[in-house]
């Protein structure tokens, strides 16, 4: 009988885990410093590509959409907060899109239009929260079979920082 109620379980467990496309077992290496008040952490979604737009009021934001050509870089810092205090997230991200086909890449300023760059700033910060795209630094990528690795520079002038330089490798 126990044998019976193990089926439906593992059979729900093995459908749980193919249903999240972008659940990977890709390493990575973070080599630039994180606030040490919270956690950094970076993902590659192969296959998507970054479909910018405004909304109502005219903020800023993204949504991923499939892409053959395209990944996503998504590099995150959220701050560690206590337990039952309300409003107290913070979280910062930098978005951006490259080329599955491009093997370096150096941009610098206005150029980091072209892998459509944002930078996220997502807190209780009224005024000072949301997506903005980013168009000054540098960013210099390599891209090999096995892995991808970049270094990035930064400044967003419309909101505060907490981080402004990102070295990262994420190993397929």
């Amino acid at each position: 009988m126990k044998k019976l109620l193990l089926i439906p379980v593992l059979l729900t467990m093995s459908f749980c885990d193919t249903a999240n496309p972008n659940k990977s077992n890709m390493t990575t290496i973070i080599n630039s410093e994180c606030p040490s008040d919270g956690k950094c952490t970076i993902q590659l979604l192969k296959n998507k590509s970054m479909d910018k737009k405004i909304d109502g009021i005219g903020k800023l934001f993204y949504q991923l959409v499939d892409s053959d050509n395209k990944s996503v870089i998504i590099y995150e810092y959220n701050r560690n907060t206590e337990e039952g205090l309300q409003d107290g997230q913070h979280k910062e991200e930098i978005v951006f899109e490259i080329d599955n086909g491009v093997f370096d890449l150096k941009l610098k300023d206005a150029q980091l239009e072209n892998v459509k760059m944002l930078f996220g700033r997502h807190c209780f910060c009224r005024g000072q929260a949301g997506f903005f795209a980013v168009s000054k630094g540098t960013l210099n990528l390599s891209q090999k079979e096995s892995h991808v690795t970049f270094g990035l520079d930064f400044k967003v002038d419309e909101v505060p920082q907490l981080y402004t330089k990102v070295n990262a490798t994420v190993v397929k």
